[in-house]
């Protein structure tokens, strides 16, 4: 049995499909969830797929034309006029084309609310990889002070893991879809690894 969400994430990209079917020839170029705007809620939140319909030109009035008539024979009611067209579906998935002037048509389906997760997977992900970086960042000091019996009585070669830390950290929290892995791992790395190390140095 599928679960809430996945059975919202597959009934927005069978709509999304039947929407880029209505009119032949249409090509989307899929923009991350994080950058498409959401209907409002209240509570809950949804699943969201689409990106930008590129070299409409010409074309652009009647793409907007044959989808408003498609979702209206399926039923749907029907908002916006001109270059903002909203499609709200029966089953509570929210359909929007909208265009800025000079800009291409953005295509969002966005499921119907669901329960937010109580844990989010890439931060979950992110937490238990700091945690494993934070203890094995430390430890793995004590291979270079065994071989090397000048280094014994040293505090910096426990703090040696940082920089790859960081490097990982922030590389992660700078591009957007990775941004809740990296988040995690930069908090629970840095509470582990810093106590791991200022209780070995």
């Amino acid at each position: 049995m599928k679960s809430g969400r996945a059975e919202a994430t597959e009934g927005v990209e069978q709509r999304l499909a039947t929407t880029l079917h209505a009119f032949p020839g249409l090509s989307l170029i899929t923009v991350p969830p994080s950058q498409l705007k959401s209907p409002p809620t209240r509570e809950g939140v949804r699943v969201l797929r689409g990106g930008r319909l590129p070299r409409l030109g010409e074309l652009t009035d009647e793409v907007y034309g044959v989808i408003r008539e498609l979702w209206e024979q399926s039923g749907c009611r029907i908002e916006g006029y001109g270059r903002t067209l909203v499609v709200h579906d029966p089953s509570g998935y929210v359909i929007t084309l909208t265009q800025q002037e000079g800009d291409d048509p953005i295509l969002t389906v966005a499921s119907p609310p669901i329960p937010a997760r109580l844990i989010d997977p890439p931060l979950l992900a992110g937490l238990l990889g700091g945690l494993a970086l934070g203890c094995i960042g430390p430890c793995s000091a004590v291979g270079p002070m065994t071989l090397f019996p000048s280094l014994a009585g040293l505090a910096a070669p426990f703090w040696g893991w940082i920089p790859l830390y960081l490097l990982i950290g922030v590389g992660s929290v700078w591009r957007p879809e990775t941004r809740r892995f990296g988040a995690g791992l930069l908090i629970s790395g840095a509470l582990v690894g810093v106590t791991v190390a200022w209780v070995f140095s």
